[in-house]
C-alpha cells in the first residue's frame, strides 16, 4: 500500500505501473507470509516434542503444538496450504490458547521443577 501512498517520487510512474507493483508486492508478502507459517510449523513442532518429553507440562499441550506444527507445514505446497487454511488455523489457535491458559492459571510443576534442577546441578559440578 506504500506504492499507492502518492508519494511525489512516486509521480514518474503511470497510474497502471503503480497498481501493477502494488499487486506484485501484495503477492510476495503473500508469498513470505507462507514461507514463514512453514517455519512456524517446525518451531510448534520441537516445542511439543519437548513439552511431551518434559514432565512440567501436560502432554496433551504438547501433542496439540505437534498438531499444529504439522497443520502449518501444509505451506510447503502453498495451493494445499491455502485450502486448509481455516482448520490449520483453528488448530494452532486452540493449541497456542490452550497452552497460555494453562500457564496463566496452574504453570508449571514447581515441585518437579525443582527437582530436575537439583539433579542437573548435582550432575553438572560432580
Amino acid at each position: 500500500m506504500l506504492v499507492l501512498g502518492g508519494t511525489h517520487y512516486l509521480s514518474v510512474f503511470s497510474g497502471e505501473q503503480l497498481n501493477a507493483v502494488a499487486l506484485l508486492f501484495l503477492r510476495v508478502n503473500d508469498i513470505g507470509a507462507g514461507i514463514a507459517l512453514v517455519f512456524f510449523g517446525f518451531y510448534a513442532i520441537l516445542k511439543g516434542y519437548l513439552v511431551i518429553r518434559s514432565t512440567l507440562l501436560p502432554r496433551v499441550l504438547g501433542r496439540l503444538a505437534v498438531l499444529g506444527g504439522i497443520g502449518w507445514l501444509a505451506f510447503l505446497s502453498p495451493p494445499f496450504g491455502e485450502r486448509v487454511f481455516s482448520v490449520v488455523a483453528l488448530v494452532g489457535i486452540i493449541g497456542s490458547l490452550a497452552n497460555i491458559a494453562w500457564l496463566l492459571v496452574v504453570g508449571v510443576n514447581e515441585q518437579r521443577w525443582r527437582e530436575q534442577a537439583s539433579l542437573a546441578e548435582a550432575s553438572i559440578w560432580r
